[in-house]
């Protein structure tokens, strides 16, 4: 759409600039860079980029300006224009370019719908190595142990021109050198699922390469324990179609240590203290094949299949527990544990289309995954006071889900409209055999459906840009216990708003927004089956768990080189982990889930950055305050600390070929739903990358937590439980990877697919 492609100057209150870009046979070029320049001093004045009409908006500078357009493939046109509007044509280059630097002072980022773009292409970033390394510098992004998060909000969804990511290791075949820009969305319109907390958005270079493409890339990486990941990318592109195929082989070997103490007020007082470690060794094979076909001016049609087994998966755990009751010695036990799994296997495949129908911007997107999860455990547990045994357990999930989704945009009145529909289908079988008699066997079955319709409009008034979307999501779920009790059903229909409305005075973007959303329970935390951690300690699921509900208010903008964020949300029935005691065994602590009524928090982030030469530094400051009180037998915990998070990014660029980055990331003890994080956490990373052979060749060198100081702890509040966690991870490490690429650019997808939220349910 064209207001949203041009957000920064479309939220402007005053005269626009209205243009097109055409190539020489009058067609519409999208993704040309429209810059716009003072004719004084030629500093950077705006931005922005042409959709797939071509068209851009621009709001008018009241100084003499001109304009730079210039797309990949083409000479970059300068133009002076005297009216409104300007239609500029392109011509194709005829030669090939030499190296060309530019160098311009830019905003640190651009406003857009619900978040902030970062332009990558044409700055350090962009000689980062991969896209996690591009990550690590952005603002508001943190890597997490299960993905990244848009700080404050929550783990992100991505989406790579235009295509949803749904296995992050996809992201890590992405160079830096490919990406045009990143956007980061704090608050997700109603074109995403309810449940989406945030969304980056990253945009790649138009793809005109011709031929056979590669790109390998060999990678060693060494903690206490070396992993190795091998990369081969082939891609063959003709002039409407493009075929590719990207192979993937990774050996992990991860070491995991954890520390933790529980104390139990019950008749007797109870203290548990134990020390686990977990050493996990994992192969798997992850190949992706796939077509695009170009059917039309601006109409794509495709698909891909992608297929993941492990060829060796191994878990090697031990364990020493000493419980007390009343502060005497009650029992130790010594565990040792191995798991095995038993090439486990996911099949994923997506159809899409995406261009125009009668005169309607079309998407839509098919997708079915099919998974299989099984694993043997084996237990061997010594205890002093009671009698040692040793037993074995088999695990066995399947997963299926089905997803389609439709949308549809167009012009109406001044404005610009989309409306879509989703389906999205699940079935979870858990199967459970235990030699233990204290652990039945259990199966059980998940099933949900959920229909949701969409709907948004933006338009542009002399006040600003204001945009109105509505969601609707019926979602239904059934669990079959399989053990002879009755099914739980429920069923949920609930409307999701979302407004904005964005102004610009001055050097000041600042845009004010309402949303709702909602966080459904994952599977796991649905399932009764219960999963044995020692004779003391159980886990099991809540199937009566309801779904969060989220309201929230954001105000954020962008002021020179400072970017803000302030809001507040409030969270009905909000899930956290919670313990409780066997009324059979009080030693027996049985940890499973529930809702809380509410819990309100407040969030401000503020960031800085600006370049001075080869260095340009950026820091971000977030901090995260809640509003709880937390009632438990024991009385009730006032958690309202706050978190604060500082995050220092310093990127080098020195000369053509070398650039270097140092990343340090600071986070203060606070609180969080039942959760006090009791420990400072903090760590520096170093990433350097050297390219030879015009690109074609890179070294990277990366050392991570370089003091291994990345520890976290917490203290969980519970119903007459406490327990204090520590966590050592094994993050200190060098790695060192050779790339090598020829005639090669990351494959271009136009698939909008949405159905990973329930990949990450499974």
């Amino acid at each position: 759409m064209a207001l949203a492609a041009s957000w920064s100057v479309a939220i402007v209150a005053q005269e626009k600039i209205t243009g097109y870009v055409y190539d020489a046979s009058r067609n519409a070029i999208a993704g040309a860079t429209v810059v716009m320049l003072s004719s004084a001093d030629s500093a950077y004045i705006n931005g922005g980029v042409s959709d797939a009409q071509g068209r851009f908006v621009m709001p008018r500078p009241r100084c003499k300006w001109m304009m730079a357009v210039s797309c990949l493939g083409y000479e970059t046109a300068v133009v002076r224009p005297d009216g409104d509007s300007v239609a500029v044509t392109l011509i194709e280059a005829q030669h090939r370019l030499g190296e060309v630097t530019v160098r311009s002072s830019r905003p640190v980022s651009q406003l857009t719908p619900g978040g902030f773009r970062y332009k990558i292409r044409g700055t350090a970033l962009a000689h980062a190595g991969r896209l996690e390394d591009v990550l690590a510098s952005m603002p508001l992004v943190r890597k997490t142990g299960s993905g990244y998060d848009v700080m404050g909000r929550g783990q992100a969804v991505f989406f790579v021109d235009n295509r949803r990511i749904y296995d992050l290791s996809e992201l890590d075949r992405l160079s830096s050198v490919d990406i045009e820009s990143i956007e980061v969305v704090a608050n997700p319109g109603s074109e995403y699922d309810a449940s989406v907390k945030a969304v980056v958005r990253i945009a790649t270079y138009a793809n005109f390469a011709r031929g056979l493409s590669v790109d390998a890339r060999s990678t060693w990486y060494q903690n206490r324990n070396a992993s190795v990941v091998e990369q081969l990318g082939l891609r063959y592109s003709a002039q409407r179609w493009t075929a590719y195929n990207n192979l993937e082989y990774r050996s992990d070997n991860d070491l995991t240590l954890k520390d933790l103490t529980q104390t139990v007020y019950v008749d007797t007082l109870w203290n548990e203290v134990s020390n686990e470690q977990e050493h996990r060794r994992h192969n798997r094979i992850e190949n992706t094949t796939g077509i695009d076909w170009q059917i039309g001016r601006q109409s794509y049609v495709g698909g891909r299949y992608m297929l993941t087994f492990d060829t060796y998966s191994r878990m090697d755990l031990s364990s020493d527990n000493s419980v007390y009751a009343d502060g005497k010695p009650y029992d130790q036990l010594l565990t040792t544990g191995l798991q095995r799994g038993h090439g486990n296997r996911s099949h994923f495949v997506n159809a899409y289309y995406s261009g125009a129908i009668g005169g309607f911007k079309a998407n839509a997107d098919f997708d079915y995954l099919r998974s299989t999860t099984e694993t043997d455990n084996e237990y061997d547990e010594a205890s002093r006071a009671g009698s040692s045994r040793s037993f074995t357990a088999v695990s066995r999930v399947n997963n299926r889900m089905m997803s389609l989704r439709a949308s549809a945009g167009h012009k109406l009145w001044r404005g610009d409209a989309t409306v879509g529909v989703e389906y999205v289908r699940t079935r979870r079988n858990d199967n459970y055999l235990s030699t233990l008699d204290e652990m039945p066997t259990a199966q059980s079955l998940l099933r949900e459906t959920q229909r949701a319709a969409f709907a948004d409009y933006s338009v542009l008034t002399r006040v600003g840009l204001f945009g109105l979307g509505v969601r609707v999501e019926n979602a239904r779920f059934t669990f079959h216990p399989g053990n002879g009790e009755g099914d739980v059903s429920q069923s949920f229909t609930k409307v999701y708003p979302h407004l904005s409305w964005g102004i610009r005075v001055g050097q000041l973007q600042a845009q004010l927004l309402y949303s709702t959303e909602v966080n459904r329970p994952t599977y796991r935390q649905l399932s009764k089956i219960v999963l044995y951690g020692s004779r003391y300690t159980w886990q099991m699921g809540n199937p009566m768990l309801q779904p969060e509900y989220v309201h929230g208010l954001t105000l954020q903008g962008v002021w020179r080189m400072v970017q803000f964020q302030l809001g507040y949300s409030d969270t009905r029935n909000a899930i956290i982990n919670w313990g409780t005691q066997s009324y059979a065994q009080g030693a027996l602590s049985i940890m499973s889930y529930r809702n809380l009524p509410s819990v309100k928090e407040m969030r401000l982030a503020v960031v800085v950055s600006k370049s001075f030469g080869a260095w340009t530094p950026q820091v971000t400051t977030v901090v995260n305050k809640q509003f709880l009180n937390l009632a438990t037998s024991m009385g009730t915990y006032c958690l309202g600390c706050p978190i604060w998070i500082v995050k220092l990014s310093n990127n080098f660029r020195l000369g053509r070929t070398l650039s270097f980055f140092v990343t340090a990331d600071y986070q203060s003890p606070g609180d969080y739903r039942n959760v006090h994080l009791s420990r400072h956490m903090w760590s520096v990373d170093f990433n350097a990358v050297k390219t030879f052979c015009h690109d074609r060749l890179s070294v990277q060198l990366k050392i991570n937590d370089i003091f291994d100081s990345k520890k976290d702890g917490n203290d969980i509040y519970n119903d007459r439980m406490v327990m204090h966690l520590l966590n050592r991870y094994d993050f200190r490490a060098v790695s060192l990877t050779l790339g090598y690429k020829l005639n090669s650019k990351d494959d271009t997808s136009h698939s909008h697919s949405d159905a990973d939220k329930e990949v990450k349910r499974l």
